[in-house]
C-alpha cells in the first residue's frame, strides 16, 4: 500500500503542476476531467483518494473558487477537508453559528482555525471572504523499515538489551521525577512498565467517522516506555517521569494536521516539559507549526522522529524551526539507511531492535525514528530532573555539548550534532575519567583538488581528564602509520588526514583502512571498546553508495 501512496503523490504533483498552467474555464474543466478519470484502486484509507469532483463544479470565470481549490490541491492533503483561519475571534465565531454547506469537524479558538468538510466543491463558496484556506494534510506513523525501499543495510547490529548501557545510563530510578512527557501519539494503553499511577492523563482526539480504525495501535505504547518505561525487559531512560497520553491516530496509524495540533495544544495546557511526536507528515501545515509555536513559547521543549523514508529531508513536524529532529543509529553507531538525513538534522540515536513495551503486557524489539525520538525526550525529562533550574532546551544543549562525535568533523547532514551519550552529560562533573575514542572514519573526498582522496580519522575525548601521548596506528594497504598525539581536552576532537590508496581500490573495487587509539600506561581508559575503528572504502566509480 506504501508503494501505491508513493505513486498516487507522484501522480497528484504531475497534474497539479498542469492544472496551474490552465486559466478560466479550461482550469475548471481540466478540474473535473480530472475527477472523472480516477479509476484506480484506491488504498483502505479513505481520505488519500483523488475527489472525484462533478461535473460542472463552479461557475466558469469563478477566479476565488479556482484559488480556493488550488489552494487545497496538494499532495498528501485530505480528500474534501480544508482547514480555515480567521484574523479575529468575532470572525470565527461568526463562522461557526453560520457555516452554510461546510460541514464544521473541529476548531482551535486559541489558532484562529476551523477544520470542514465538503461534499462538493461548489460548497467551498461558503468559505468568507475574510477566511484564509489551507489543506488538512495526512500525518502518519513512519513507515516501519523493511526490503521494500529504505531499509537496514546489512552491517547493521540490532541494540537488544544493551540500548541504556551503551547511552551511558546507569542507576536511572529517580530520573525523570518531577517531569512531565507528553506522548503525542497512538495512545499509551496500561502495562506494568509504567506502574499505577505514571500514566496522568489520557485525551483522545480520534473521532468516530466512518472509514476510521477505532483500535489503539501499540505504537505510542512502545513510544512511552522508551521515553519513561520501567519493564526489566524494556526499560526507558526517566522511569520517573510522568507521562500524558494524548491519542491522535487511529489503530492504522493514521492521523491529521487539524488533529496533531489540538494533541499539541492539549500537551501545553496540561504543562508537558517535553512533547515527544514519533509521527512525520509531508504536508507543510501551518497550523501545526503555529501549535510548536505555542508549545515552545510556553515553555516545553519538542523531539519529533526525523522519518523512515531514507531521503534527504525531514518529514514535519520534525523539519520545523525550534523542534529537536531525531534520526537513527545502530549498535554500532552507523547511521541506519532508513533514517531521514538534512542538513537541519539534530541528533542520533538508537534506532535498531530496543526493546520495548507494547499492549497486553508484552515486549518487542523496536525499529525506526519512533524509537530514536524517545530516548532523547527522556533524556531531556532526566537532565531537567537532575537540576530543576534548567529549561528543556538548557537540558538539550547540554546533551549536544556531550554528544559523540560521528560522521564528518562536527555538523553534518547525516548525524546532526552527533550521537546521544547521556552519560556524559551525567558524569562531566566527575573527575578521573579517561575516555579516548576513534569517533569515525569520513571519506572527505578531494578536499584540496589535488586528485587525492582524503580520509579524516577523528579522534574525541569523551572523558572528563585531558589526554596526554596518546598513540594513533592506522593500517591500510600501505602499511601502518603511527601518531602521537599532542593533549587533548575534554570534549574536544582531533583529526588525522590519509591518503586513499584509490588505485589498489580501483583494483580490488574496495580498501578496508583500520585504526586503534591507546593512552600512555598511567591513564587508563574506561572505554575500550571504542577505541578501535575499521573501515572499508569502496571505489565510487563502483559503487553509488556515498561514503563517509
Amino acid at each position: 500500500m506504501n508503494r501505491f501512496l508513493y505513486t498516487l503523490a507522484a501522480a497528484f504533483l504531475v497534474v497539479m503542476a498542469a492544472l496551474l498552467w490552465l486559466r478560466g474555464d479550461d482550469f475548471l474543466n481540466a478540474l473535473n476531467a480530472f475527477g472523472q478519470r480516477s479509476e484506480a484502486p484506491q488504498p483502505d484509507i479513505s481520505w488519500t483518494k483523488v475527489p472525484e469532483l462533478p461535473e460542472g463544479a463552479g461557475a466558469p470565470g469563478d477566479g476565488r473558487l479556482r484559488h480556493i481549490v488550488r489552494s487545497l490541491l496538494k499532495p498528501g492533503a485530505i480528500a474534501y477537508e480544508a482547514i480555515l483561519s480567521f484574523d479575529s475571534r468575532a470572525d470565527l465565531e461568526a463562522f461557526l453559528k453560520n457555516s452554510g454547506g461546510l460541514k464544521v469537524l473541529g476548531s482551535l479558538p486559541e489558532l484562529g482555525r476551523v477544520r470542514v468538510g465538503y461534499d462538493d466543491i461548489d460548497d467551498l463558496k461558503d468559505i468568507p471572504d475574510n477566511a484564509e484556506t489551507a489543506p488538512n494534510y495526512l500525518v502518519q506513523l513512519p513507515t516501519p523499515p523493511s526490503n521494500q525501499g529504505p531499509g537496514i543495510q546489512d552491517s547493521a547490529v540490532p541494540f537488544g538489551s544493551s540500548a541504556l548501557g551503551w547511552l551511558g545510563v546507569g542507576e536511572n530510578e529517580n530520573w525523570g521525577l518531577g517531569k512531565k512527557i507528553a506522548i503525542i501519539d497512538t495512545g499509551v494503553e496500561a502495562h506494568t512498565t509504567f506502574g499505577e499511577t505514571q500514566v496522568g492523563a489520557f485525551q483522545d482526539f480520534v473521532s468516530e467517522e466512518e472509514g476510521v480504525n477505532p483500535e489503539v495501535n501499540g505504537h505510542g505504547t512502545a513510544v512511552a516506555s522508551v521515553a519513561a518505561g520501567s519493564h526489566p525487559a524494556a526499560p526507558g531512560v526517566a522511569p520517573a517521569a510522568e507521562v500524558l497520553s494524548y491519542r491522535v491516530a487511529d489503530g492504522d496509524g493514521n492521523s491529521d494536521s487539524f488533529t496533531l495540533a489540538e494533541g499539541i495544544l492539549a500537551a501545553v495546557a496540561d504543562g508537558a516539559d517535553v512533547i515527544n511526536i514519533s509521527m512525520g507528515s509531508t504536508g507543510n501545515s501551518s497550523v501545526v507549526e503555529e501549535a510548536i509555536a505555542a508549545a515552545l513559547e510556553a515553555g516545553s521543549t519538542v523531539v519529533a522522529a526525523a522519518g523512515n523514508n531514507g531521503t534527504h529531508e525531514l518529514t514535519y513536524p520534525a523539519a520545523y524551526e525550534g523542534v529537536i529532529s531525531v534520526g537513527s543509529i545502530d549498535a554500532l553507531g552507523q547511521h541506519l539507511e532508513f533514517s531521514n538525513t538534512s542538513e537541519d538534522l539534530n541528533i542520533s540515536a538508537p534506532g535498531y531492535e530496543v526493546p520495548a513495551a507494547w499492549p497486553g503486557e508484552q515486549v518487542i524489539q523496536f525499529t525506526g525514528t519512533s524509537a530514536s525520538a524517545p530516548f532523547v525526550s527522556g533524556s531531556i525529562a532526566a537532565i531537567m530532573s537532575m537540576d530543576p533550574s534548567l529549561t528543556g532546551q538548557q537540558a538539550y544543549d547540554l546533551l549536544v555539548t556531550h554528544a559523540n562525535e560521528a560522521g564528518a568533523p562536527g555538523y553534518d547532514g547525516i548525524y546532526g550534532d552527533g550521537i546521544l551519550n547521556v552519560g556524559r552529560v551525567v558524569q562531566a562533573g566527575e573527575s578521573g575519567i579517561y575516555d579516548a575514542a576513534v569517533a569515525s572514519h569520513y571519506y572527505a573526498g578531494d578536499v584540496e583538488g589535488n586528485g587525492r582522496e582524503i580520509l579524516q580519522v577523528v579522534v574525541e575525548n569523551r572523558g572528563t581528564e585531558p589526554l596526554q601521548a596518546s598513540t594513533l596506528v592506522i593500517g591500510s594497504p600501505l602499511g601502518e602509520q603511527q601518531y602521537t598525539l599532542g593533549p587533548i581536552k575534554p570534549g574536544d576532537v582531533l583529526v588525522r588526514e590519509v591518503v586513499v590508496d584509490t588505485r589498489q581500490a580501483e583494483i580490488q573495487g574496495s580498501v578496508d583502512y583500520s585504526t586503534t587509539l591507546s593512552l600512555p600506561s598511567y591513564q587508563t581508559d574506561v572505554q575500550l571498546g571504542n577505541n578501535q575503528l575499521t573501515s572499508t572504502f569502496v571505489d565510487p566509480a563502483l559503487s553509488e553508495v556515498p561514503q563517509g
